[in-house]
C-alpha cells in the first residue's frame, strides 16, 4: 500500500501532461525552450506545474525515500514529460519553465511529511497555524472572485479585425451591425456605454470561409488601450474573449472557444448576441442552422478556472471540479483544527459556512452551487477524520 500513492500520483501527471490538446489555430513551439515566464497564461501554468507535483513528491516521502533520491524521481519524471510533448504529444509545449516549476511542486511534497509532524506535536503552534491558514483561505477567496470580475466598460470604439498578418488572416466575411445597448456603433468612433450593472451587445455578420485560418472578426477597445472584448473565428469555432484583470496577472481569463458554432459555408448570416455583467455572461449564436448557447455564473469556488487550460464550460463536470476546488482548499483547515480540539472545528466549519454564504452577497457574484456546498464539508470532514484515523494509528 506505501507504493499505491506513488502509482495514483504518476498517473494523475500522466493524464494531466501527456493527453493533446486542441491548438485552435495557435502554435505554441514559437515559445523558446529557455524563456522563463513566457506565454500570455505563464502565471497560470507555473501555478498548475506546481500544484501537479506535490502530490507526486508526497507520495515518494511517505514510500521511504529520501529526499534527495525522491527528488531525483521527480526531477526525472518532469524531462522525460516534457521530453514526450516535445517529440510525441500534439498541442502540447515543451520548456524550462515547466521542468523546474514541476521540480519545485516535488520539493513542496517531500517537505510536507516533515512539516506535518511538527505542527501536530504541538496544539499551540497548530491553531497558530489553522488561523493563518482561515485568513490565507478568506483572502485567497476574496482575490480569486476579484481576478474574474469583468469590468464594465464606459465607453468603446469599435474596429473591423486586425490587419497583423502574422498572427491573423484577413476575414473573408463581412461585419454587418454592431449594437450597444440598442443604440448602433460606428466603426473607428467612441460610444459612450450607459452606467447599468449589465452590457448587452450584438453583432451581426455574414461567415466567412472555415479553411482561410484564424481571423479576427471585431474589436471592441477602452479609452485606456486595451482590447474591452474581441470575435474571432478558426474553421467553425468562435472565439470570445472578455478582460479581467486575470489578463495582466497572466493568468487564465474568460477565453472561450465554441465548436462548431459557425456556419459550413462562407457569406451566411450569423447573429451574435452577447450579455455581459460582472460575474456572468451569456453569449447566443444564431444561425441558419441553429442556435448554440454558452454562459457562465462567477462564484466564489471558482477560482480553479484561473490556472486550468481546461474551455470555461458549464455543466455537471465544472460544478465536479468546483466541489473538488473546495474540498482541496478546506483539507487542511479540517485536518489542523481537528489537531486544537472538536470546539475549533466546529468554529471553523460554522466560519467558512458563513463566508461562503455572504460573500455572493457581498461582492454579487453568483452563490456556490449544492456540489460546492458537498466539497466544502467534505473537505472539512475529510481533513478532520485524517487527523483521527492518524491518532488512532500513533502506537
Amino acid at each position: 500500500m506505501t507504493w499505491a500513492p506513488v502509482a495514483l500520483a504518476l498517473g494523475l501527471v500522466a493524464a494531466a501532461t501527456l493527453v493533446p490538446m486542441p491548438t485552435h489555430g495557435m502554435r505554441g513551439d514559437e515559445i523558446p525552450f529557455f524563456c522563463l515566464g513566457c506565454g500570455d497564461y505563464a502565471l497560470a501554468d507555473a501555478v498548475a506545474n506546481v500544484a501537479l507535483f506535490v502530490p507526486l513528491g508526497w507520495a515518494l516521502s511517505r514510500a521511504g525515500l529520501r529526499a534527495y533520491l525522491a527528488l531525483a524521481v521527480a526531477l526525472t519524471t518532469t524531462i522525460g514529460v516534457e521530453w514526450l510533448q516535445h517529440g510525441f504529444i500534439p498541442g502540447r509545449v515543451a520548456s524550462m519553465s515547466d521542468i523546474l516549476t514541476n521540480a519545485l511542486g516535488g520539493a513542496v511534497g517531500i517537505a510536507l511529511p516533515g512539516l506535518r509532524r511538527r505542527v501536530v506535536e504541538a496544539p499551540r503552534r497548530a491553531r497558530r497555524v489553522a488561523i493563518g491558514y482561515s485568513v490565507l483561505l478568506v483572502a485567497c477567496l476574496g482575490v480569486g472572485m476579484a481576478m474574474q470580475a469583468v469590468p464594465l466598460p464606459r465607453t468603446l470604439q469599435w474596429t473591423e479585425g486586425s490587419t497583423d498578418t502574422t498572427q491573423y488572416v484577413p476575414f473573408t466575411g463581412s461585419l454587418n451591425a454592431v449594437r450597444v445597448d440598442g443604440v448602433p456603433a460606428t466603426m473607428h468612433q467612441w460610444l459612450d456605454v450607459p452606467d447599468q450593472q449589465a452590457v448587452e451587445i450584438a453583432v451581426d455578420l455574414l461567415s466567412g470561409r472555415p479553411d482561410t485560418g484564424l481571423a479576427q472578426i471585431v474589436v471592441a477597445w477602452l479609452p485606456s488601450g486595451p482590447g474591452w472584448m474581441w470575435l474571432e473565428q478558426r474553421d467553425r469555432d468562435l472565439h470570445l474573449h472578455l478582460p479581467s484583470a486575470s489578463d495582466r496577472a497572466r493568468l487564465r481569463g474568460h477565453s472561450v472557444w465554441l465548436r462548431h458554432a459557425m456556419p459550413v459555408m462562407a457569406g451566411e448570416p450569423v447573429g451574435i448576441r452577447l450579455f455581459v455583467r460582472s460575474f456572468s455572461y451569456r453569449i447566443v449564436i444564431v444561425t441558419n442552422v441553429g442556435t448554440v448557447i454558452r454562459e457562465a455564473r462567477l462564484g466564489p469556488g471558482d477560482a480553479w478556472r484561473l490556472f486550468t487550460p481546461t474551455e470555461r464550460a458549464t455543466g455537471s463536470w465544472t460544478r465536479l471540479l468546483t466541489a473538488g476546488w473546495m474540498a482541496v482548499l478546506l483539507w487542511p483547515l479540517g485536518y489542523l483544527t481537528s489537531v486544537s480540539s472538536r470546539g475549533a472545528l466546529v468554529v471553523a466549519s460554522v466560519g467558512t459556512g458563513v463566508i461562503l454564504a455572504v460573500l455572493p452577497i457581498v461582492s454579487g457574484c453568483a452563490g456556490l452551487p449544492l456540489l460546492g456546498w458537498c466539497g466544502a464539508a467534505s473537505g472539512l470532514l475529510g481533513g478532520s477524520q485524517r487527523r483521527a484515523v492518524a491518532s488512532l494509528r500513533r502506537p
